[in-house]
C-alpha cells in the first residue's frame, strides 16, 4: 500500500509539474515604448479615428516594451501572441514557469486562459446548385430586411471596409460566389493567426459560409448587401485548441482597426464551454475589446449563439454580451412569418441588459467549399449575423458621417418592432427603408381598454391578417419580467390581458408598438405569467408560440459535479515476458461508475469504482505456475489427465483517483475529447480452471477454486497507473500494473475501448 500511495502523490506531481496551461501576461506600464501612428495605420484607419473623435496617440495603440516582452519570453515555453490595448502577452507555460513570470518586476499580474472557442453554427443542410427563392436579384434572406430598397438607389456597402473573423476561407479564392470580390481586388488583407501567415483559404470551412452571407452571390442572386464593400479575412479559430483563440481575437480585432476596418463581422463566440452564464456581463477580455473596438470607430456585429437548444445554458455568449456589440438572433427563414428559430440564443445579458440587439433569417443559403460553384442551406446565427454586418455596410454607406456607436443605435431603430424589443428577438429585422427614406409612418394597429386593476384588453382598430402580437411584461427598472408571442390569420376582435406581475405591458402590432401602465401595480413575480384569453371563442388561432424566459441571472450555475457510467472490454499483454498469458485470448470486462468534480470548464478531478473479470490464458511453453508453486493441485492431477486448456479467472473490485482534462469542449454527444490520468488499486479474488481430457477420450471441465489469491501476501491487491482518451461516449485506454507478484505473474499492461453513458 506504501508503494502504492508513493506512485499516486509521484504520478500527481508529474503531471502537476509538466501540465501546460496559456496564460495572460499584464504589464504594468509601456515605459520607453515609441509610436507613429501614421506609420502604424491605414490611412482608412486614420480617417475612422479623425471621425469618430479618437486619439490617434492613445496609450493602448502604442507597443509593448519590447524589454519586458524579451523577459517574460525568457521564462515562458512558447508565446501566442501579444495585445497592444490590454498591455499583455499571451503565453504557454508551466505552473512553476507562470510563478516565475508573476515575480517579474514589471508584470501586473498572471491569469489562466481556460477557454474553448466556438463557431456559432449550428447545422449544414443538403447541397444544391440551384436557388429556389424568389425569382429577384435579391435571396429571400436579403429581402427580409428590404434590401431591394438598397439596391434600387444602388447601395452595396461601397467604400465600407468589413473585418470578417472565423476558422478559415476555403475556396473564397476560387469561388463563383466571390469571383466579384476577387475580380475588384477587394479582399485587401489576409492573416492567419494560428499560423502567422497570410494564407486563409484552408481549414474550417464556416468562414466561407460567412462571408457569402454578407457579399457572395449564387446564381445572379446577391445572398448578402454589402456586394461592394471591402474585406479583410482573419482566421482567428482552430477547432482542436483549448486556450489560445481568446487572444488570437483580440489580436485579430487589433489588426482590424490598423487596417481600417469599419465594421467587424464575428460568427465566434464562448459560451458554456468555457463560462457560466453569470459571466455573460460584458467584462470577459473578448467583451472589452469589442467595446475598446466600438471606442475607436469600429462596429462589432456578434451572433448570439446557438444555446437555446442546452437546457443548461440557453443564452447568448461573449463577446456578444459586450454593451457596445451588436448582438443578432435569429428568425425562421421566411417573408411572412415571425418565429424566433428554434436554436438561437436569448437574452437578456446577465446583468440585465437588452440582448439580442436586432435579429435576421438564420436559416439561409451560403456558399458551399464541395466545389467552386455549390451552394447550400445552413443554420446558425452565425449566418444571421454576417447578414446584419452586410446590413449595416449598406446603411453607413446610406448614412455617411456616423460613428459606430450612432450607428449601432440607428440600425435598432431601424428595425421591424421598434421600439418593443424583447430577449428573443431584440428590436426585431432591420429595415432598409428607415435608411432610404422609405419607412411608411407607424399606424394605431390596436387600443387598450381596461377591464379591471389586473386586466386589459387589446382591442384592433384595423383588420390584420397574418398577425403576430408581441407582449411584455415588465418592472419599474425597464426589465423583461416575461414575454410572448402569438400568432393569428385574422385579427379583428379583442383579446383579453391578464396583468398577473410586473409593472406595466408592451404590446406590438403590425409595427406598431404601445404600453400601458396600470394604477396599482403588483410586485414583480417571474412565476406568474401574462397569457393573451381571446374575447371571441370561434377566433382560430394557425400557430402559437409563447416564450417565457427569465433573466440569466435567475438560471442555476452550471454544476460541478457530473456522474457517467461505463463500460469496457480489453486486452492484456506480456510485456516483460514471464507472466501468465497471452495464450489465444487474454481479455478484460469491466463496467464502473465515475464521478467527476470540475475546477473549471477544462479541469476536474474524479473518483471511480469498478467491478471486473479478466481472463488470464496459461502458456504451455512452460510449467503451469499455479500448478508448480500450489502443491495441493498438483496432488489433484494425474497423470492420466491431459490438461487441454489452463485459465486463471480474477474478479477485481478497483478504485481509481484520476484527473481530467479537456481539449476539445463538444462533440455530437456534447462531452467533447477528454483526457484522463490517474492511478487505480484492485483487490483480487480467482479461480483455477482447467479443462481435462481421460484416457478414455471423454471430455470434462474441472474448476479448482480452492486457491486462495488473497491469502497470497505477494498478490491480495493491484496496483498501477490509467490513462484514457475518450471522445464523447466512446474512448481508448490503458491500464499499466506496477505490481506483478512472486508466485503468480500476472500481465502488466491492458489495453482497450469503451463506452460511456
Amino acid at each position: 500500500m506504501k508503494r502504492f500511495i508513493t506512485s499516486l502523490l509521484l504520478l500527481c506531481a508529474v503531471a502537476s509539474a509538466t501540465a501546460q496551461d496559456c496564460y495572460w501576461v499584464f504589464l504594468t506600464d509601456k515605459q520607453g515604448s515609441t509610436f507613429d501612428p501614421y506609420a502604424y495605420f491605414d490611412a482608412k484607419a486614420i480617417e475612422r479615428y479623425r471621425q469618430c473623435g479618437a486619439d490617434l496617440y492613445d496609450i493602448t495603440n502604442y507597443p509593448l516594451t519590447q524589454q519586458y516582452v524579451d523577459g517574460v519570453n525568457a521564462l515562458a515555453t512558447d508565446e501566442v501572441g501579444e495585445s497592444r490595448w490590454m498591455n499583455a502577452m499571451g503565453v504557454v507555460a508551466t505552473a512553476e514557469q507562470a510563478a516565475a513570470i508573476g515575480r517579474l518586476p514589471y508584470v501586473l499580474r498572471v491569469q489562466p486562459i481556460s477557454s474553448d472557442f466556438q463557431l456559432a453554427a449550428a447545422a449544414v443542410e443538403a447541397v444544391s446548385d440551384d436557388n429556389p427563392v424568389a425569382d429577384t436579384t435579391l435571396s429571400l434572406q436579403v429581402l427580409r430586411m428590404q434590401g431591394d430598397l438598397f439596391r434600387a438607389k444602388g447601395i452595396d456597402g461601397h467604400g465600407v471596409r468589413i473585418a470578417v473573423f472565423d476558422g478559415g476561407f476555403p475556396r473564397v479564392n476560387t469561388h463563383a460566389a466571390f469571383k466579384h470580390l476577387r475580380d475588384d481586388h477587394r479582399i485587401l488583407k489576409t492573416w492567419n493567426f494560428p499560423n502567422k501567415k497570410e494564407n486563409v483559404y484552408g481549414w474550417n470551412s464556416h468562414g466561407t459560409m460567412t462571408l457569402s452571407c454578407i457579399a457572395g452571390r449564387m446564381n445572379g442572386k446577391d445572398l448578402g448587401l454589402a456586394t461592394g464593400a471591402e474585406f479583410l479575412l482573419a482566421r482567428t479559430e482552430v477547432n482542436a485548441e483549448p486556450f489560445k483563440e481568446e487572444i488570437w481575437w483580440m489580436q485579430a480585432v487589433e489588426w482590424a482597426d490598423r487596417n481600417g476596418a469599419n465594421i467587424i463581422s464575428s460568427s465566434l463566440g464562448y459560451g458554456k464551454d468555457r463560462y457560466y452564464t453569470r459571466d455573460m456581463d460584458g467584462k470577459s477580455y473578448v467583451a472589452k475589446a469589442a467595446n475598446m473596438a466600438a471606442r475607436k470607430g469600429m462596429l462589432v456585429v456578434n451572433s448570439a449563439g446557438n444555446e437555446a437548444v442546452d437546457i443548461s445554458w440557453q443564452y447568448i455568449i461573449t463577446p456578444s454580451d459586450a454593451d457596445s456589440a451588436l448582438c443578432v438572433g435569429g428568425i425562421e427563414h421566411s417573408l411572412t412569418e415571425y418565429e424566433h428559430i428554434s436554436f438561437a440564443s436569448f437574452g437578456p445579458s446577465a446583468d440585465g441588459r437588452q440582448k439580442p440587439n436586432v435579429c435576421a433569417i438564420a436559416h439561409t443559403w451560403a456558399a458551399s467549399p464541395r466545389n467552386d460553384g455549390a451552394f447550400q442551406m445552413v443554420y446558425g446565427t452565425s449566418f444571421s449575423c454576417p447578414l446584419v454586418a452586410g446590413f449595416a455596410a449598406c446603411a453607413w454607406q446610406a448614412s455617411p458621417g456616423k460613428t459606430a456607436m450612432q450607428m449601432f443605435h440607428e440600425i435598432e431603430r431601424s428595425a421591424d418592432l421598434y421600439p418593443y424589443c424583447d430577449y428573443a428577438f431584440g428590436y426585431g429585422v432591420p429595415q432598409a427603408s428607415y435608411f432610404t427614406g422609405d419607412r411608411k409612418p407607424q399606424t394605431p394597429s390596436f387600443r387598450f381598454e381596461k377591464q379591471s386593476s389586473m386586466s386589459v384588453s387589446v382591442i384592433p382598430t384595423r383588420n390584420i391578417d397574418n398577425a403576430y402580437i408581441f407582449y411584455k411584461d415588465v418592472d419599474s427598472n425597464g426589465k423583461i419580467i416575461t414575454y410572448g408571442q402569438q400568432h393569428t390569420s385574422h385579427f379583428d376582435t379583442a383579446m383579453s390581458l391578464d396583468f398577473t406581475g410586473g409593472h406595466h405591458i408592451v404590446v406590438s402590432l403590425d409595427g406598431y408598438s404601445a404600453d400601458y401602465r396600470f394604477d396599482s401595480p403588483s410586485d414583480a413575480d417571474p412565476k406568474k405569467w401574462t397569457e393573451f384569453r381571446s374575447t371571441n371563442p370561434n377566433l382560430e388561432y394557425t400557430a402559437q408560440r409563447t416564450l417565457r424566459r427569465t433573466p440569466a441571472t435567475d438560471v442555476p450555475n452550471e454544476r460541478h459535479l457530473a456522474a457517467d457510467v461505463y463500460f469496457s472490454y480489453g486486452l492484456c499483454f506480456d510485456v516483460d515476458g514471464n507472466a501468465i498469458g497471452p495464450r489465444f485470448w487474454s481479455d478484460a470486462t469491466r463496467i464502473g461508475v465515475r464521478v467527476l468534480y470540475k475546477f473549471s470548464k477544462a479541469y476536474g478531478i474524479g473518483l471511480a469504482v469498478e467491478v471486473g473479470k479478466s481472463t488470464y490464458s496459461f502458456r504451455n511453453r512452460d510449467v503451469n505456475e499455479l500448478e508448480a508453486n500450489t502443491l495441493h493441485l498438483a496432488n489433484q492431477i494425474t497423470s492420466a489427465v491431459k490438461q487441454e486448456s489452463r485459465k486463471l479467472i480474477a474478479d477485481e473490485l478497483s478504485l481509481e483517483l484520476f484527473q481530467r482534462v479537456r481539449f476539445v469542449p463538444a462533440g455530437m454527444m456534447h462531452k467533447g475529447l477528454h483526457w484522463d490520468l490517474g492511478a487505480f488499486i484492485s483487490t483480487i479474488d480467482g479461480s483455477y480452471r482447467f479443462r481435462a481430457k481421460n484416457n478414455d477420450a471423454v471430455s470434462a471441465m474441472r474448476e479448482y477454486s480452492f486457491i486462495d489469491l488473497k491469502a497470497m501476501d505477494d498478490y491480495n491487491f493491484s496496483y498501477g497507473i490509467t490513462t484514457r482518451f475518450t471522445y464523447d461516449i466512446i474512448g481508448v485506454y490503458g491500464r499499466f500494473r506496477l505490481n506483478q507478484g512472486q508466485q503468480v505473474q500476472l500481465p502488466r499492461l491492458e489495453v482497450g475501448v469503451q463506452l460511456m453513458f
